[in-house]
């Protein structure tokens, strides 16, 4: 998730420094056909011709800072060429760093075979956790940790935290919410409730129901029920004493083409 916020950061970043740039020259585009327009109004000519006699006057007799209290005047031009230069050096930095900000997928850092075995795993078992892909390859977790932390730097996988585990994705492949069905779906006994509640749905399926179809307990059912809903994949209604569960409707595609 870090790595996901800091490629919105710097997406952000240049989508504003570009913003600026296009405004800066609009303004100066502005400026330009303003100067060379000879049908202004009378307001315009007067300030243009004291602005003209401002900057004659001050060609003519150097500005002492002590005169002006330490002001230092700046014309729109310069100011102009300044912000442009800075943002040109900007952007100039940020293309030549482009690699270190992540901004793109680096498939050079596949070329290891380690790591190509992890990026497969991860990709045929999306949500798997970091025990999973160690039995699944059968290699010690410290070189798999070393591995994983290369490719989620590389912006090749990304990684959310799912209770006391922490499940990898292919980057850019899933989107948030069915990333968190995925994840739900690798726990059982939640992988079961849920798909109970996905055949019931329109109708809903009451709590005992569902502790009736699994041959469990109403308090063993309510801890992964309760994983659901704080998700937000089930809607809650209450009819007397029981609660009833449905799909959440933004849910349901998603639940149809994982189910």
């Amino acid at each position: 998730m870090l790595n996901n916020r800091r490629n919105a950061a710097v997406a952000l970043s240049i989508v504003v420094i570009f913003a600026f740039l296009f405004c800066s020259l609009i303004s100066l585009g502005v400026a330009l056909l303003a100067k060379d327009n000879p049908s202004q109004d009378l307001g315009t000519s007067l300030g243009m011709q004291n602005q003209h006699l401002m900057i004659n006057d001050m060609q003519a007799a150097p500005i002492n800072s002590a005169d002006i209290g330490g002001v230092v005047i700046i014309t729109q031009t310069q100011a102009t060429l300044a912000g442009g230069i800075i943002l040109s050096l900007y952007i100039i930095v940020f293309m030549t760093n482009v690699q270190n900000f992540n901004l793109f997928p680096s498939q050079e850092k596949l070329n290891q075979s380690t790591r190509q075995q992890i990026y497969d795993v991860i990709t045929q078992n999306e949500g798997i956790h970091l025990r999973e892909i160690c039995r699944a390859l059968n290699r010690k977790m410290g070189v798999i940790q070393y591995h994983i932390y290369v490719l989620e730097s590389s912006n090749l996988i990304s990684s959310m935290k799912d209770g006391r585990y922490k499940r990898f994705f292919v980057n850019h492949q899933d989107s948030p919410e069915e990333q968190v069905v995925i994840a739900l779906l690798h726990r059982e006994t939640t992988a079961k409730v849920l798909n109970i509640i996905h055949e019931m749905n329109g109708k809903g399926v009451s709590h005992s129901a569902i502790a009736k179809e699994l041959n469990s307990s109403s308090q063993a059912i309510t801890w992964h029920i309760q994983k659901l809903a704080e998700a937000n994949v089930i809607l809650t209604t209450k009819k007397g004493c029981q609660k009833y569960y449905q799909i959440n409707p933004p849910f349901l595609p998603i639940l149809e083409s994982l189910l």
